[in-house]
C-alpha cells in the first residue's frame, strides 16, 4: 500500500508542476490499487488494476482534453494589429526578404517580387513572417 501511495502522490505532484495532466491518470490507477489493497487482492491483481484504470483514465481523458482544445484558433498577438497597415520597401526583395517595419527587422513574403520605392499592405502572418502584397497605386 506504501508503494501505491507513493505513486499517487509523485504523480499528482508531477502534474502540478508541469501542468501535464498525464501521471494524473496513473494516480488514479495508483488508487484503485490501494482499494485492491485493502480488499485482500494479492500483487499482480494490484500492478492490473494500476494499470488498466490508469491506460483506460488516460484514453478518456485524452479524448476530453482534445475536443475541447484541438478547435482552439492560433491567434498572434500582432496580427489583428498588423493586417491591413503598409510598409514601404527600403530595398529590393525577391519572393521572400526583410524588411524594416515598427523598429524591427521582419521576413516578408510576397507572390511577386518587390522593388525598393513600392509600398506593400500586410495581408497576415505565417508563423515569424509577414505575408504581404504590393500596393498597386
Amino acid at each position: 500500500m506504501t508503494l501505491w501511495l507513493a505513486v499517487m502522490i509523485v504523480g499528482i505532484a508531477i502534474d502540478l508542476i508541469t501542468s501535464n495532466f498525464i501521471f494524473f491518470n496513473f494516480s488514479i490507477g495508483a488508487f484503485f490499487a490501494i482499494c485492491a489493497d485493502l480488499l485482500g487482492a494479492n500483487i499482480p491483481i494490484q500492478i492490473f488494476a494500476f494499470l488498466a484504470i490508469g491506460i483506460v483514465s488516460l484514453i478518456i481523458s485524452f479524448k476530453y482534453l482534445r475536443k475541447n482544445f484541438k478547435n482552439i484558433p492560433k491567434t498572434y498577438p500582432y496580427e489583428n494589429e498588423y493586417v491591413g497597415k503598409t510598409i514601404e520597401i527600403t530595398s529590393d526583395v525577391g519572393k521572400e526578404g526583410q524588411v524594416f517595419f515598427e523598429g524591427i527587422y521582419w521576413t516578408v513574403q510576397s507572390d511577386v517580387p518587390l522593388k525598393s520605392g513600392d509600398t506593400a499592405v500586410i495581408t497576415g502572418i505565417s508563423g515569424n513572417k509577414l505575408i504581404v502584397k504590393r500596393l498597386e497605386e
